[in-house]
């Protein structure tokens, strides 16, 4: 089961601005890679859908169905969603010698990925 992206949009948005009276046991480093693989989410079930309605065999190909966009999107809308997704990608693994994302770098992230997901469905070629 899925979440729709705009709920998956939402909880990262709570990850990342709690309510000032809410205590949280969970640090600002967490809360960003959290967020982080929110957004990562939403960006995939986003693709999927997309690929669902131009090919839905594209759906089960994992990475090459974000190689592939650039052939069905405008070269801008492509590059941008491969920057974010690569960004996302790259805070939502945890290694020990790098610091995790944080909170301001994934609040960019957010408005990218509510933007990219407005304008993926009008981006075809």
């Amino acid at each position: 089961m899925t979440l729709p992206t705009s709920s998956l949009l939402g909880a990262a948005d709570r990850l990342l601005n709690p309510p000032p009276d809410t205590a949280s046991t969970l640090t600002p480093g967490l809360r960003s890679r959290a967020a982080a693989v929110l957004l990562r989410l939403a960006l995939d079930e986003t693709l999927d859908a997309f690929w669902g309605g131009v090919s839905p065999a594209m759906t089960r190909n994992g990475r090459s169905r974000m190689l592939c966009l650039q052939w069905y999107v405008r070269p801008s809308v492509a590059r941008r969603w491969h920057t974010t997704w690569s960004a996302l990608s790259a805070a939502c693994h945890h290694h020990t010698y790098e610091l995790p994302p944080t909170p301001s770098e994934v609040r960019a992230w957010h408005q990218d990925v509510a933007e990219l997901l407005r304008v993926l469905p009008s981006a075809r070629i």
